[in-house]
């Protein structure tokens, strides 16, 4: 299920690389995967499976959630579940 896709993203400044379809990058559950924030693909994988996790149905929630990692993520913050975790506490309707 695809809630989130290039198009709903805000900013046009990403990296496009190519993945392979199950490089963990941009497949199956957010881990200990390192997170490039300014690798479009990434932060479409992880935007829309955070949306599917909980239970958000709003392109302007992930539209949120871009402009936090975009602008406000913290530089520590390097894995998958990290950003996970810090959307988490940082999201706010």
């Amino acid at each position: 299920m695809i809630l989130f896709s290039r198009r709903n993203l805000h900013y046009t400044d990403y990296k496009w690389s190519v993945y392979s379809q199950n490089d963990p990058r941009v497949s199956g559950k957010p881990d200990t995967t390192v997170f490039t924030k300014d690798e479009g693909n990434e932060v479409v994988y992880l935007i829309n499976k955070l949306m599917i996790l909980w239970d958000y149905r709003f392109a302007n929630t992930g539209n949120k959630m871009e402009k936090l990692i975009h602008d406000i993520l913290p530089p520590e913050i390097v894995t998958q579940l990290e950003v996970q975790e810090w959307l988490k506490a940082n999201l706010k309707f």
